[in-house]
């Protein structure tokens, strides 16, 4: 269903460059630009190149912190992370999940020193890594091994409400289920697809 939206939406466009892939209410995924319109990316070796954590169409005022699992697979041994940012540059953050992520991925839970406003596609994190040898990689996030919301597992945001309280929810990922890439490196673009599990996710926010 998701697949047939966005073939939709392409062809009452006269251009394919659109802001964001996903049309679909409070997703997170991992995107090569910060305007979430590309999760593919061919790479040689010894390029360094950017990765954007980026939540997508929220429907929340702001957002403070943060809580996934990210998994880069496909090239032990010949991913070196360069950098590692939580909020992106635009705000001060701090992971305090143990162990420290590793350039094959790890826990992030996030707090923001200040609040992250409603926009079309919010930049949560940006990482800068390097290949050895362009070998292919596929990027999948899902719950923090130590998640806010025991049983679930999707990424977690906290929202922040203008009179200051605060709601822990799950978000979806931006390709329907957690056992699908979300971006990918030398490798075919990943296409969306619905599932139940993502299904019951989205059902949260209506």
């Amino acid at each position: 269903m998701k697949k047939l939206v966005v073939l939709l939406l392409a062809s009452l466009v006269a251009t394919s460059a659109f802001a964001v892939i996903d049309p679909d209410d409070n997703m997170m995924g991992i995107y090569f630009d910060r305007a979430a319109e590309d999760n593919c990316l061919t790479v040689g070796a010894s390029m360094p190149f950017d990765v954007f954590l980026v939540l997508t169409h929220p429907t929340g005022p702001a957002y403070d912190a943060y809580e996934l699992g990210i998994r880069n697979v496909g090239a032990t041994g010949l991913i070196f992370k360069l950098t590692d940012i939580p909020g992106a540059g635009q705000v001060s953050g701090i992971n305090v999940a143990d162990p420290v992520p590793t350039a094959e991925g790890g826990d992030y839970v996030v707090g923001l020193a200040a609040p992250l406003f409603n926009a079309e596609a919010i930049v949560l994190h940006q990482w800068s890594y390097m290949l050895l040898a362009q070998v292919s990689v596929e990027m999948f996030i899902g719950a923090a091994s130590t998640s806010s919301i025991p049983g679930s597992p999707f990424p977690v945001v906290e929202i922040l409400f203008p009179d200051q309280t605060i709601e822990l929810v799950n978000v979806g990922t931006s390709t329907g289920g957690v056992e699908i890439p979300v971006a990918t490196v030398n490798l075919d673009c990943v296409v969306a697809v619905e599932n139940a599990s993502f299904g019951s996710v989205k059902s949260l926010f209506r």
